[in-house]
């Protein structure tokens, strides 16, 4: 009988220190896998903000976490191309209206160039994603370019292209990352 209490007792001492070994771990991690990935970015602020803006980010692992980025880049480069279009609706101004057109083309190919970054994140074809990641940015900058051109005209896109430009950094910063298992 001694022999089956002191049995308990050693299974309970076990697993008492188990239990506090594993609260311990716990306690020493953040926890937030948002903040150790933004953390990883170019701009911590606009990463968290991104990612908590997403319902789906509680449940998404590295990877997840850095698709949901590519996901918003394609949304905000979707939105800014919506708006281009509307725009050279209601412009009667022709050099405006020159410039938009410059614009539609080039976000209509950055569009295109972030699906064509997704495609190859979720292939896990690192290098072509950030490949592609660039290709995005060139379309807002031709898109400013063209209004500096004579005669200048202001830009009606440029702090949203310049936050795209800056955005599509940042989750092209997350893909090296993934790419160089930086993140874990």
């Amino acid at each position: 009988m001694t022999q089956k209490i002191y049995e308990k007792m050693h299974s309970i001492r076990t697993l008492t220190v188990i239990f506090f070994m594993s609260l311990s771990l716990i306690t020493f991690s953040s926890g937030d896998l948002i903040d150790d990935i933004c953390r990883k970015s170019s701009d911590f602020k606009v990463c968290t903000d991104s990612l908590r803006t997403d319902p789906k980010s509680s449940s998404a692992d590295e990877k997840g976490l850095v698709r949901i980025l590519l996901q918003q880049c394609l949304a905000k480069a979707t939105s800014i191309y919506n708006e281009i279009v509307f725009l050279l609706k209601e412009t009667k101004e022709p050099v405006l209206k020159q410039c938009l057109e410059v614009c539609k083309d080039n976000y209509d190919g950055a569009k295109d160039d972030v699906a064509a970054t997704i495609k190859s994140f979720d292939a896990n074809d690192f290098t072509e994603a950030i490949s592609h990641a660039s290709a995005v940015e060139s379309g807002p900058i031709d898109c400013e370019e063209s209004f500096t051109e004579p005669p200048v005209r202001k830009s009606p896109t440029k702090q949203k292209s310049n936050d795209l430009i800056n955005f599509v950094g940042l989750t092209a910063g997350l893909i090296d990352c993934i790419s160089k298992s930086c993140l874990s």
